[in-house]
């Protein structure tokens, strides 16, 4: 995956309540101290996330995938 990417989160772990099957277009790629790829993501539509909504958020690459 690389930036401008449209993509799909699909983790299903903690954060798939509020996140999973949203759709967000990739802006930034970098790596973390443990060499993990993580991205931001900027919503298509803004994620309600508790009592917010979320545009944009950094996740792992590995919780996304091309639709």
């Amino acid at each position: 995956m690389k930036i401008n990417d449209v993509v799909m989160f699909i983790d299903q772990g903690q954060y798939a309540k509020w996140f999973y099957g949203q759709i967000g277009v990739i802006t930034r790629i970098s790596k973390s101290k443990s060499g993990e790829e993580h991205c931001r993501v900027q919503w298509v539509q803004p994620v309600p996330y508790f009592e917010k909504f979320s545009t944009i958020s950094d996740f792992p690459l590995a919780y996304f995938e091309i639709p």
